[in-house]
Formats: C-alpha cells, structure tokens, sequence
C-alpha cells in the first residue's frame, strides 16, 4: 500500500507541470469498471489534459473502447504513462491517447482477442490460434504433397507420369490430414474472424481521431502479427508503432516511486473491483465575478436665487463735472447757468 498523502502531493506537482489531471486506473478493464470511470470524469472539474496512469491485466474490449471514447469527448489532449504492465485492451485505450509515456518496466501488448476455451473453466485463448492453425496445415499440405510428388517420381525412375505421382501424392495427403481437418468447426472460424474485427475497428476509430498509429499497417501489427498474446512491447517496440513515445518525466518517475508496486502490478481491491482514482486535486470552484458598479460623476448643483431680487442693470453714471454755461442771444448768461455756478 502506498502513501495516499505523498502521492497525491506527487501528483499535483505532475499535475501543475503538465496542466492536467492525474487518474489512476489499475486493474481488470470489465463494462462495470468502464462506467465507474466515465462517471467519475464526468463529474470532475477537469483541466484541459488528463494523465492517465494505466496498469491493467486486459479485458473487455467493449469497455476499453467506451473509456477511450469517454476520454476524448471530455479532454482535448490525453497523456498515457504505463510504468508497468498494460496488456491487451490496455493497449487498446492507449490507442486513444495523443502522447505515450513507457517507463522501464513498462510494457503494452497485442491486440489479437482473448475468447474463452469451450472446454475450460475461467481460460482463454488467442482469437488467432483458429487462424494460425488453418495457415500451419496449409503449409504442412503444401509441403507433403511436394516431397511425396518428387520422392514418387525419384524412385519409380520415371517409369510414373507427373500426372499420375501427383494424384497419388494428392490422395495420400488428404488421406494424412482428413481427420485432423474434421476436427475444425467453420463456425468457430467465422466467431473468431468477427471478434478481431471489433478490437480491429474499435482501434481504428480511436486512433483517427488521436494520431497516435504511425500508419494503418500498425493496427494491424498490433492485431495479427505478433506470435503471441504475452508479447511484450516494450518502449523501443512502441516507438516502431506510435507517433509519440516517450520517456517519463521527472515528476511521473517520482509518482511511480511514491505508488509503488500499484504502479506496476495489478492490484486489485478486497472486493476485486480496480482502483479507479483521480490523485491530483480538483480545479477550485470559479466564484462568478461580481458586476462592477456604474462610475457616478458629481455635478454642481445650480444656485437658486429670488425672481425678484434679480437685479438689473444700474443706468450709466452722470459726469460730476462743470456744466457749461448757456448764453443767450444778448451775450448774457442765462439766469439758471448762473445760480449754478458761483
């Protein structure tokens, strides 16, 4: 068990260096779990990125396509970091990432479909081996039939037609392998055909949209070529199929130091359910801003004043000067000019 508290101060330094959300997911990828993680990212205040840490056995390829596509409607941009194990429909919800982080141990795997053996209890098997033996018993009747038509002719010496050491040799091989050929149902073929479909459509639709393929033969690298389901795809493989592998960074290698082995290995929970948990803290809740107030602009109020008091404009003052005096016609002052004067 790992630190809770020391692991969520890790992840929230990942966190504030990538501008993302860190999430947790270890365990068995079933449809049960699928809806546990889309609720709880629908439920998130999220970033814009997430990092997904993944640890996971494989499973439902269903559910790994629905946590693909959950991821994608709800981020713009998707870190993948597999530290440890992250097999099977662990490598499909990979394909939905847009960068992929592999640490030393880190390893994915192919794509080809587990299906459950008819006549074994909780065991699977490759949706390929059906093929892979159809293609072993082509070539093996092909070879038969070759080493049987030249060995005929050699030790007749030639007194038999190639015609003829070819109908024997034919007779011979479906002789040889009839009974094996029996034993292979068409119908099983046809099931197992139509399952590598799925995971082969489910990838392509996720990775149209991320980029993440290289190119459309990586699908089907992933899907049909590998020899086995355990092989392992380490970050050297991955960088041979992926636009974007890359080594962890210092804050996700102190993560995976923190985690411990759940960052590893899986590790289920006492009632077998995964762990499916965000580590980094939630964004704050934005309080709304508040309206600003208008700007009010003071203005002068006007003086009031009484309609009567208004005074008008005083008449034009009087010289205070000497008056001239009026004459008369006579020559002698005018008898008001004179008692003004004197």
């Amino acid at each position: 068990m790992y630190d809770v508290a020391a692991a969520e101060a890790a992840a929230t330094k990942l966190s504030a260096v990538m501008g993302a959300d860190v999430l947790l997911y270890n365990g068995e990828i079933t449809f049960k779990s699928s809806g546990r993680f889309i609720d709880l990212i629908c439920a998130r205040r999220r970033k814009k990125k997430l990092v997904l840490i993944l640890v996971t056995p494989g499973g439902d390829p269903d559910a790994a396509f629905k946590i693909g596509r959950a991821m994608q409607a709800k981020y713009d941009e998707i870190a993948l970091f597999v530290p440890g194990w992250c097999k099977s429909a662990g490598t499909l919800i990979t394909l939905a990432a847009n960068e992929i982080y592999i640490g030393d141990r880190g390893e994915l795997g192919p794509l080809d479909i587990q299906i459950a053996k008819s006549d074994e209890i909780l065991e699977m098997g490759s949706g390929l081996t059906v093929d892979s033996a159809m293609k072993s018993l082509e070539t093996t009747a092909a070879k038969m039939f070759l080493n049987l038509l030249v060995t005929i002719r050699r030790d007749t010496g030639g007194s038999i037609t190639t015609r003829t050491a070819a109908e024997l040799a034919s007779t011979m091989v479906v002789k040889l392998l009839d009974p094996i050929y029996r034993q292979i149902d068409p119908m099983k073929i046809g099931e197992n055909s139509r399952a590598m479909n799925i995971t082969k459509n489910y990838g392509a639709r996720l990775s149209f949209r991320s980029g993440i393929l290289k190119a459309q033969q990586g699908l089907d690298f992933l899907v049909s070529s590998y020899p086995n389901h355990g092989f392992v795809i380490d970050r050297t493989e991955a960088a041979l199929l992926f636009t974007k592998v890359l080594e962890p960074t210092t804050e996700m290698l102190g993560l995976t130091e923190v985690l411990k082995e759940a960052a590893l290995t899986v590790r289920t929970s006492s009632d077998g359910s995964p762990t499916i948990k965000f580590l980094s803290s939630e964004n704050p809740i934005k309080e709304p801003a508040k309206p600003k107030e208008p700007v009010k602009i003071s203005r002068p109020k006007p003086v009031r004043t009484n309609a009567n008091a208004l005074s008008r404009p005083a008449p034009p003052a009087k010289s205070k000067g000497t008056v001239a005096p009026r004459t008369g016609a006579n020559g002698k002052l005018n008898g008001s000019a004179a008692s003004r004067t004197g």
